[in-house]
């Protein structure tokens, strides 16, 4: 089973957010500068703790992928997107490129406000967790392969060593399903090679098929939320070997306590 130790009190205040108690659990807070601190060992890179002020709106036409996965609208979490403007509409606004020639490969982005998380949730637990709704955001143009030193330029002072930059959504998936950019997260070599290998191929399999083709064709989605698989790995968790049992585990951990609606 999958347990984690409690970090985070989402009991909240009315003068504090609740996205700004978890995304300064133990970050370094700034504004809009890039990130400071240096990533301690074994440990992923910081997260800012700044909160944009505007609420995110929701793409009404992408949400049978996290209801599928049976997510809240606090787990509505972006990780592709047709355009630009699809970014700075259901994302967050650009406020850097890492990329002249060709323009607009890598984005940084602040993404815009949350939905409030249900503090009944026990995914709030996970020690990871600010990096789903991270203020500071890379995106990526699928066809672009130079990624992590863009990456670097747009936030010079992460420390990524020994870690892989993952496309969240698999690029072949997003190019199938019309998506331009996908966002990037650091995360393990075992994670990576673990969804890579496994689900990610299960993936590929279902993407292919003809009626799931026209369905994509046919979506007015302007962007792609993540589904449980995806969360497992912006967590840096393995999928959990061949029957994913990180995954179907992790399910108690966005699913309400039994008996309780949202």
């Amino acid at each position: 089973m999958v347990s984690f130790r409690p970090t985070v009190d989402v009991s909240f205040s009315s003068t504090v957010t609740a996205w700004s108690v978890l995304a300064s659990r133990s970050f370094e807070k700034e504004t809009m500068s890039p990130l400071k601190q240096k990533t301690p060992k074994k440990d992923r890179p910081p997260l800012t703790s700044s909160v944009p002020d505007r609420l995110r709106p929701v793409d009404e036409h992408a949400l049978r992928i996290p209801r599928g996965s049976g997510l809240l609208p606090c787990l509505y979490v972006p990780v592709a997107a047709r355009s630009i403007s699809a970014i700075e509409t259901y994302v967050g606004k650009v406020i850097g490129r890492a990329t002249s020639r060709p323009p607009d490969r890598v984005l940084l982005v602040e993404s815009y406000r949350p939905a409030e998380p249900d503090p009944r949730l026990l995914i709030w637990n996970h020690p990871e967790v600010a990096i789903l709704h991270n203020p500071k955001q890379v995106w990526v143009d699928i066809d672009y392969r130079r990624y992590r030193s863009a990456f670097k330029r747009v936030l010079p002072d992460v420390d990524i060593t020994g870690l892989v930059l993952d496309h969240v959504l698999n690029r072949n998936v997003a190019r199938i399903n019309g998506f331009k950019y996908v966002r990037i997260v650091p995360v393990s070599r075992s994670v990576n090679s673990s969804h890579g290998s496994l689900n990610e191929q299960w993936g590929m399999a279902e993407m292919v098929k003809p009626e799931r083709v026209a369905r994509e064709a046919a979506s007015k989605a302007m962007v792609q939320y993540a589904d449980i698989v995806d969360l497992v790995k912006m967590l840096n968790m393995t999928a959990g070997g061949s029957f994913m049992q990180n995954v179907n585990d992790f399910q108690a951990l966005v699913d309400l306590p039994k008996g309780e609606v949202a």
